[in-house]
């Protein structure tokens, strides 16, 4: 009876460790990386497993700051001295368009579905909202000196912008539809 019992779970937690070690390792996963070369007004496109360039592309002046939209399509680049957001398209690596983004745009941050962005402009003191699709701002909020982090909750239900010259961290709630 128990000694049963004791050797039939013994057999199938063996087989289930050994079932856990037979199962293909995840595979590994390619990446593209995107690098702002502020001096030079350009985005170098980086092959992440060879470390090859890719490609380099013009932007508008002074190029910053940099996010990835959720679904990996397109890549916003903060553009310091064009106050302008460069677009860029992930397949072709042109840039597609430009949005623009108030003064002295620094860092952004976009929501997790992809149609807000957050732009930290530092000459003005503010963080500018605005949809991804239409570049319409939606809203300019005021923050600390020189904001410059951004960071938005999973839940898109906060944003959070830090202040470069004030050391702090503005909350920001944001609107949900």
């Amino acid at each position: 009876g128990r000694i049963r019992w004791i050797v039939v779970l013994l057999v199938a937690w063996m087989l289930g460790v050994v079932a856990a070690l037979a199962v293909p390792a995840a595979p590994a996963f390619a990446y593209t990386a995107f690098v702002t070369n502020e001096k030079d007004n350009t985005v170098t496109v980086v092959d992440g497993t060879t470390l090859e360039v890719l490609k380099t592309i013009k932007t508008a002046r002074r190029p910053r700051g940099i996010v990835a939209s959720p679904d990996g399509k397109e890549v916003y680049v903060a553009c310091g001295d064009g106050d302008i957001i460069d677009v860029i398209d992930t397949k072709t690596l042109e840039v597609v368009r430009q949005l623009d983004s108030g003064p002295d745009p620094e860092l952004m941050a976009v929501d997790p579905k992809g149609g807000t962005l957050y732009i930290a402009n530092e000459d003005d003191s503010m963080v500018t909202v605005m949809d991804t699709k239409s570049g319409e701002v939606l809203a300019e909020i005021p923050v600390g000196v020189e904001p410059e982090g951004m960071g938005v909750s999973p839940d898109s239900k906060y944003t959070v912008a830090t202040s470069e010259s004030t050391s702090m961290a503005h909350v920001i709630e944001n609107a949900n539809e």
